[in-house]
């Protein structure tokens, strides 16, 4: 029998075991029972809290995403410039190989493909805004900063696949495809971002 849990924690525990074991199985191979299994708990009571299989995976991918977010959101770099690095970097493998997996459901999977929007503007809303502020400090001159976040998102995303999910790309190589691709997005004399890369 599974132990007593709040609500909040229950519904947090769920989630995690969602997140585990789309992390082994990828989106496509979850079902609501082998969540349920993985927890503990009856078939029922999990669709109490997410009434659906897609509500339980968008659910999962929201608070994945949203937490990636939350960092971006919160990491004040100070320069513009030295944002715009951190924006062309991306996020981490195992963060991204998630992005892929859910892009790859999302056309079977209303609820996942609406959660992944949203957060995908977000990422673009996110970028919008670094290079704003390039234009504030008179870094960049970008005539439509929101035009630019579009394609600058798509540029960091395409090498994202070609370095987490193909393995064609190694991080350096990743990481000086995406600065030139900026600089040449923005306006920037080559090498100015580059220069302010941080090796990891």
């Amino acid at each position: 029998m599974a132990e007593r849990r709040s609500p909040e924690d229950r519904r947090e525990q769920l989630l995690d075991a969602a997140l585990a074991l789309i992390a082994r199985k990828g989106f496509a191979a979850v079902t609501l029972r082998d969540v349920a299994a993985e927890v503990g708990v009856a078939h029922g009571l999990l669709r109490h809290y997410f009434p659906s299989r897609g509500a339980l995976l968008a659910a999962a991918f929201d608070r994945a995403a949203g937490e990636e977010l939350d960092e971006l959101a919160g990491a004040d770099l100070g320069d513009p410039l030295a944002r715009l690095v951190e924006v062309c970097r991306g996020t981490d493998e195992q963060h991204y190989l998630l992005w892929v997996d859910a892009w790859a459901e999302a056309p079977r999977d209303p609820e996942l493909a609406g959660t992944l929007v949203h957060h995908h503007r977000a990422c673009e809303d996110h970028t919008r805004r670094v290079i704003e502020a390039g234009v504030r400090a008179g870094l960049l001159d970008v005539p439509d900063p929101a035009e630019a976040a579009r394609a600058l998102t798509a540029l960091v995303d395409g090498l994202a696949v070609q370095l987490h999910a193909l393995h064609v790309l190694d991080r350096a190589q990743h990481d000086r495809l995406a600065a030139a691709g900026a600089e040449a997005l923005l306006g920037l004399p080559a090498g100015a971002l580059g220069a302010r890369a941080t090796p990891v």
